[in-house]
Order: structure tokens, then sequence, then C-alpha cells
């Protein structure tokens, strides 16, 4: 018998990416909130999971072996123009569902970022202290902190930006916005002040498939490519896998939205460095990381395009 994969936030494009990606081997359940999806053979809920005595009802209703967090705020601006919104979301939800979980014994996977680390030009391990110099970084360590604190069942992966298409039409991503305006031949100013890595969401997806099988418990890894890039040199590499005009792609370099008590208290960078060590990870799991060009390349087969 399959077992039951809860996603809260379905209709996220994580969410919506992973209930794909791991319908077949698992009996996938999913929440939303406002917005429905549909991925044939998924059940879908509304929910809110600010809602406490709801959350944990649909969990005792469903029972699910494992219960997956995909919803939350993902956007650094937004983040830091609506704090309490990113904490609802990314820290009082996220603990809801946990909670509700913990006492059905549901194995909870959390999917943080690494922008819950300070942005400094080195290569962060998995016992690095966290910290954050954003709103939507400081949402996410205080759920991690929770999660290792409180819960027995668990396992956390703690990830560079993740890119795809969203099953979701009301909200086009990054990365759906790079690819319609390059398709259109419109010009598109891309950030270069962060770096960090990317990763197409299947191998996110195939990550979390193969900790479940491998029953990982109570672990928090770093996933990442093996290199990083900022958004520019990002782009540029899409447009030269996709065939592509790089010309249209244009460098800028955007206010990065820190924290407002950073701001007041030190010095703030021109830069900032989000690379991660996937060595644990690698290991662990005896699988290997891909460089960024590799991960394209996957994306671009995926999507079946022709040139």
């Amino acid at each position: 018998m399959k077992k039951t994969i809860l996603i809260f936030g379905i209709s996220s494009f994580v969410g919506s990416n992973l209930a794909q990606f791991l319908k077949d081997d698992f009996r996938i359940v999913g929440t939303y909130n406002k917005t429905p999806v549909f991925i044939p053979g998924v059940t879908c809920f509304p929910c809110d999971v600010l809602k406490k005595e709801y959350v944990s009802n649909l969990v005792a209703i469903i029972k699910p072996d494992i219960t997956i967090y995909a919803v939350g705020l993902s956007s650094l601006t937004d983040c830091s123009n609506f704090n309490n919104l990113a904490n609802a979301l990314n820290t009082t939800g996220a603990i809801n569902c946990c909670k509700a979980s913990e006492r059905l014994n549901s194995k909870f996977v959390y999917l943080s970022s690494s922008y819950v680390l300070g942005g400094e030009d080195v290569v962060y391990k998995e016992g690095d202290t966290p910290f954050p110099s954003t709103v939507f970084g400081n949402s996410l360590s205080a759920t991690e902190f929770y999660v290792q604190r409180s819960c027995l069942n668990y396992f956390i992966l703690r990830c560079a930006t993740i890119y795809g298409r969203s099953y979701n039409p009301k909200h086009n991503n990054w990365f759906e916005y790079l690819q319609a305006s390059l398709a259109k031949n419109e010009q598109i100013n891309v950030d270069e002040t962060v770096m960090t890595g990317f990763l197409d969401i299947y191998i996110v997806a195939r990550i979390i498939k193969t900790a479940l099988e491998a029953n990982v418990t109570n672990r928090l890894f770093h996933v990442s490519s093996k290199d990083w890039m900022n958004r520019y040199d990002f782009a540029r590499a899409y447009a030269k896998i996709f065939k592509k005009d790089e010309q249209l792609i244009q460098r800028v370099s955007n206010v990065f939205p820190v924290d407002q008590n950073l701001k007041r208290n030190n010095h703030i960078p021109d830069r900032f460095y989000f690379k991660t060590d996937t060595t644990n990870l690698e290991e662990f799991l005896n699988t290997k990381m891909p460089k960024i060009e590799d991960s394209l390349e996957l994306t671009y087969k995926r999507f079946h395009i022709k040139s």
C-alpha cells in the first residue's frame, strides 16, 4: 500500500510540482488556501494553515505518513514589506502543521532556504549558526529552530534557489517571467547582487523522494547546485541553453531588502553570498549534486523544447 503524503500549500510552485513528481509513488493529498489546482490523481482540500484547530482536525482525518509544508511567502521584497504576513505563513503556519503532524507521528518535511544564512562570502556548512539578513530568512530560521527542538520525526532541506514552472496560473514566478520575456524577445533587467545556487524543482523533488525512501530522520541538509551564480549569470546561462537572445538580458543592481534591524546596527555590503556545502547530503544519500548548467540542461529536456 502506498504511503500518504499531505502537502500543505499544493497550489504553490513548490507544492504543485512535488505533488506531480511524487504522485506515482505515494498517495498525495494537498491543501490550498484560495487558489485550487487540478492535478490528476491528487485530492485537494481548502485549508487556512493559521487556523490551528482546523489544521489539527484535517491531519487527524487524513492520517498522513508524511507531511510536507510548502506554504509561505518567499519573495524577499514582499516579506520585507509585509513582515507580519511573512511571520504568519513562514513561521506560525508551519508550526501549526508541525504540531499536528507530530501528534500523528507523521514525518514532517520542512523546505527552508539558504537565505537563513548571513550572506557572507564563505561556503556555509549545516553546523554554521544562521544569522539571517532578511525578514524572509528570519522567519524560516525561527521555524527551523522550532522543528529541530520540538519534533521527533522530521527532516529539513535548506535549499538554494529553486526554479521551474508553476501549476498556479494566477501567480507567475521569476523563472516564468524570464521565460516569457525571452520568448517574446523582450528586454529583461536582471539583478547581479546575490550569489546563490540554482536547482530545477524536479531535482529537489527527487532528493525528497530519496530521503523518504531512506527514512531520513531528524537531519538538516543543504541542497544546492555545486556552483553558484547571480541571477544575471543564471539568465544568460538559461538563454544559451534554451537558445534565446542573451543580449535581451540587462545587468542591474537592485537594493537587497535587508532587515531593518540589521540596517540600524551594521554596515550593509554591496553583495550577498548564499553558498552552501552539499557534502553531507551527497554522502548520506549517495547522490551527486549537479552544476547549474547541468540543472538547466535537465530543465531543457524536461520541457521538451525544440530549437
